[in-house]
């Protein structure tokens, strides 16, 4: 269970989802203002990784659906037709992002369980889909030697206009510690962005400092286990957070004349 801090925040920050866009509220003095997410931002960045995988996951499928067609066999004159085809090329292109909305929903998930599990407030019952996240997470604060101080955390910076939620607060050697959990394949390098960000939004929202910050992969399948890495220099990180969002703003903005 988490341990108490003293610390109260500033102002108040709320999450609103529109759609696929996390945006925040921030209440100060009265006014609200509605500020863009961290994510958002940092979308603009070029994942190498994603295109390849998009372009093995939809092949796939149209292996797997040509192989049933042959109904077992390694070869056989088969019938296709125009309809079939179309269905089956809509279906592949579709693949990708239902794999990325399910293992969002899958992260989701697993977050949630692990913040009732930061609180004291284990259910009873591991959902299966998520026993392997949930048990890495376990190892992984057994053997972090940080104290857990903070579960889900809405933050925003006034300064820089943007809000993000952080995963937990810890404390290790007297300093404030970010944490984040991913469940993705792998940690990437936009992930100390993310968390710096976070710790820009962090020391404004709670008026306190906090120069640390640590991204936890857990893995979703056997065998379970954690990886941890520590973001090497958070104001360079942070700064490389600002140019990604200045670039995502300058793209939002016309770029031609109309002649």
């Amino acid at each position: 269970m988490i341990a108490s801090t003293g610390l109260h925040p500033l102002y108040d920050v709320a999450l609103v989802v529109e759609g696929r866009e996390h945006l925040y509220d921030v209440t100060v003095n009265g006014e609200t203002f509605r500020y863009p997410g961290v994510t958002g931002f940092l979308s603009v960045i070029n994942k190498p990784a994603l295109v390849p995988w998009a372009k093995k996951e939809a092949l796939s499928l149209v292996e797997a659906a040509l192989l049933k067609r042959l109904e077992g066999n390694k070869s056989a004159r088969i019938v296709l037709n125009k309809a079939w085809i179309d269905n089956l090329i809509y279906d592949a292109k579709k693949r990708p992002d239902l794999l990325k909305d399910e293992a969002a929903d899958l992260g989701s998930k697993a977050h949630s369980f692990i913040d009732l599990i930061i609180h004291g407030q284990e259910p009873a019952e591991i959902p299966s889909e998520i026993e392997g996240p949930v048990k890495a997470f376990k190892d992984w604060w057994k053997d972090s030697g940080i104290e857990l101080v903070m579960g889900d955390t809405k933050v925003a910076s006034l300064k820089y206009e943007f809000g993000g939620s952080l995963d937990a607060l810890g404390v290790r050697n007297g300093r404030y510690v970010i944490l984040d959990w991913k469940t993705s394949g792998g940690i990437y390098s936009e992930y100390a962005l993310q968390v710096a960000a976070y710790g820009q939004a962090f020391s404004e929202t709670y008026g306190v400092e906090c120069d640390e910050a640590v991204v936890v992969r857990f893995s979703k399948k056997l065998p379970v286990k954690f990886e941890k890495k520590e973001v090497a220099n958070l104001t360079s990180s942070f700064q490389a957070f600002l140019s990604a969002k200045a670039l995502k703003e300058a793209l939002a903005q016309p770029q031609f004349i109309d002649w």
